[in-house]
């Protein structure tokens, strides 16, 4: 069958338009998961001003929840504590709507900033799309990956045997080769993990719903009551909660948890409970869940520690994915781990873009967004903690900006360069800034901490935007 000449070069171009966007997904997921790794550490350090402890007294969580009810125009059906931990010693009280800071005293303060921290969590995990449609589409490039990876360890028998083996600076497309199967095979276990339970988490909800509609006659509350455990049915006349008790009960019962929140549900009914969340050491599980009445006194735990296997497993999931266990260092390799995945997604592209051999707007549109969206993530950054402008839009608009720039014909590795440096001086400027503008004080190392990584970044930035600049500059010169 012959087929119309113009027609194949349309199909070609849109299956490489597709490609390309399929890349960028999977990069931009990447990037953000990467840095979501140090998103507690981030949330602090977009409110440094709020006092940060180590431990809340039962009669200060009794004082926070009782001065919201009171001082609050809000009735919430639940009333959150959420305690202090080691990688956010602060505490926070929140309704259905509502949320503030406390102090050690349970005294209501400022609400948390939702900006810049907020943004990048809902990137990553929905892409600031509907809730629903984008928790499916991260999910879908979770199951891509986890495909990618399969088939990559197929389609390249020698992947282990080359482990080591690294030819930069010679052939782009053969550099670009081995930088991926390098970091593919280094981080295999990691990056598997990472997919399977991206994948997971989007896709649950149409398992959930498929397994309600063929056991449990549709009723999906009936299915997660199943698989996580049912709330307690309680009756019993109003009157005050008593979390002070409760905290005293837990630890009679449980010494060992760590409390991280405790909630209070139905509130202002005769079926009104309270939990308390704890982590138990040694497990994985983000915690356990013990229920309290409302004068107290305990009634058991949901099981998410010592129940069934798969219970446990189901609920290790969001610590596994994100590395929220283990204190900093395990969130430090999990960036660094990110990292290597973001770099195996950007070099996959490449490589493709290398054999296709064609210098056109495709190359050109995949390098603007590959170096404009770091350039948009810091400078919404530094637009909304030093100015607090709202991160989302400036986010937007710096990306959009970065990549228009690709049409102005300039080399790839110009552009690069061009946005690296940009990059560089943002982040700069915001390190020096935010430590100008909060000094840190008593309990300010993890400001010296973050700003110094942030710091360090830059000067990355720097390093990249010079060597490549050098190395385009040499090409130039071969070429000639």
């Amino acid at each position: 069958m012959q087929l119309n000449p113009e027609l194949v070069k349309r199909s070609l171009d849109a299956h490489s338009a597709i490609g390309l966007v399929a890349g960028v997904l999977m990069y931009f997921i990447c990037l953000t998961g990467t840095l979501a790794a140090l998103a507690e550490g981030f949330e602090r350090w977009e409110q440094p001003a709020i006092p940060e402890f180590q431990r809340m007294e039962p009669a200060a969580i009794e004082k926070a929840m009782n001065t919201f009810r009171s001082e609050v125009d809000e009735q919430p059906e639940s009333l959150w504590v959420v305690l202090p931990t080691e990688q956010i010693p602060r505490t926070h009280v929140a309704g259905s709507d509502k949320e503030f800071w406390t102090d050690a005293g349970g005294n209501l303060l400022a609400p948390p900033t939702e900006n810049w921290t907020h943004m990048l969590r809902e990137l990553h995990l929905s892409l600031h799309l509907p809730r629903n449609i984008g928790l499916v589409v991260v999910s879908a490039a979770g199951a891509m990956l986890v495909a990618l990876i399969i088939s990559g360890l197929f389609a390249h028998p020698r992947l282990f045997k080359d482990a080591f083996k690294l030819r930069l600076g010679g052939s782009r497309r053969l550099e670009q080769a081995d930088i991926h199967n390098r970091l593919s095979v280094w981080g295999l276990p990691f990056h598997l993990m990472i997919a399977v339970t991206g994948a997971f988490y989007g896709l649950v909800g149409i398992m959930v719903y498929s397994a309600a509609a063929a056991w449990y006659d549709g009723d999906a509350d009936a299915m997660f009551d199943a698989v996580y455990g049912a709330d307690p049915v309680i009756e019993a006349p109003l009157v005050p909660l008593q979390p002070i008790r409760a905290m005293a009960q837990l630890e009679q019962h449980h010494p060992d948890a760590d409390p991280i929140y405790i909630v209070a549900h139905k509130v202002g009914t005769e079926a009104q409970f309270m939990e308390i969340a704890a982590t138990q050491p040694g497990r994985l599980a983000y915690s356990e869940i013990y229920r309290f009445d409302v004068q107290g006194n305990y009634l058991g735990d949901q099981g998410l520690t010592s129940g069934p296997g798969g219970r446990q497993f189901l609920y290790s999931l969001y610590r596994i994915h994100f590395g929220y266990f283990g204190g900093w260092p395990t969130r430090i390799a999990w960036l660094a781990l990110g990292l290597m995945l973001t770099i195996v997604s950007v070099t996959g592209v490449n490589i493709w873009l290398a054999k296709r051999g064609i210098d056109d707007w495709i190359p050109r549109a995949w390098t603007t967004f590959v170096w404009g969206a770091p350039l948009a993530l810091a400078a919404s950054a530094a637009g909304a903690v030093l100015l607090a402008i709202p991160a989302l839009p400036l986010f937007l608009a710096v990306l959009v900006v970065a990549v228009l720039t690709a049409c102005r014909g300039t080399g790839v590795s110009t552009l690069a360069s061009e946005l690296q440096w940009c990059t560089a001086a943002v982040l700069i400027v915001l390190a020096v800034a935010h430590l100008a503008l909060h000094a840190p004080g008593e309990n300010g190392a993890y400001l010296w901490a973050m700003n110094g990584g942030v710091f360090a970044a830059g000067l990355v930035m720097a390093a990249l935007a010079y060597l490549g600049g050098r190395q385009s500059v040499r090409r130039t010169t071969t070429h000639l």
